[in-house]
């Protein structure tokens, strides 16, 4: 990237994401030649303690809209620094968990281990066959991989519709 043509998006009041967008390049990368040149966008400008002012809208790279900082969450200890808006940072967790889960249905043969239920994800759910050994709920986890720790608490499960898990916790289905 050279210097020319950083300083005529800068004029042009494009940000580091616009920038980046349009070279198919990542932030960082803007934002490294742009370090490297001593140049900044009209976009941030630094606060005392080295916290970034994003002043009162910013753009969610996920969804490309420019947004009021209140639409981001807080990080590290700055109001509306988080990299997504507060509806793209949901969607994410959602589609992580289902991602997950999907892996996980996956792992355990794919359908209710009594009656062979399949339609619906939401309608599987993991069955601890000893209760006393549970490391941790798999519906709690906020993992981004399917790991080992995963697998191990899984093969301590098996995997049944609702309407089978809820007679097996009702005494009418003995694993």
């Amino acid at each position: 990237m050279d210097k020319e043509f950083l300083i005529e998006r800068i004029d042009k009041d494009m940000s580091i994401n616009q920038i980046a967008k349009e070279v198919g390049k990542s932030p960082n990368t803007v934002t490294y030649w742009l370090n490297k040149f001593k140049l900044k966008t009209n976009h941030l400008s630094f606060k005392d303690k080295g916290l970034i002012d994003y002043g009162g809208e910013r753009c969610c790279p996920r969804c490309d809209e420019t947004k009021l900082t209140t639409e981001f969450y807080k990080r590290r200890g700055k109001e509306g620094a988080s990299v997504y808006c507060k509806k793209c940072t949901g969607e994410q967790a959602l589609e992580r968990q289902r991602n997950l889960k999907q892996m996980a249905i996956n792992y355990k043969g794919g359908s209710c281990q009594e009656c062979g239920y399949h339609k619906y994800n939401g309608a599987l759910e993991f069955h601890h066959i000893d209760p006393n050994e549970k490391d941790f709920h798999l519906s709690a986890l906020k993992s981004y991989a399917f790991s080992d720790k995963v697998k191990t608490e899984l093969d301590k499960c098996v995997l049944l519709c609702a309407n089978c898990h809820r007679e097996v916790h009702g005494g009418l289905i003995i694993i």
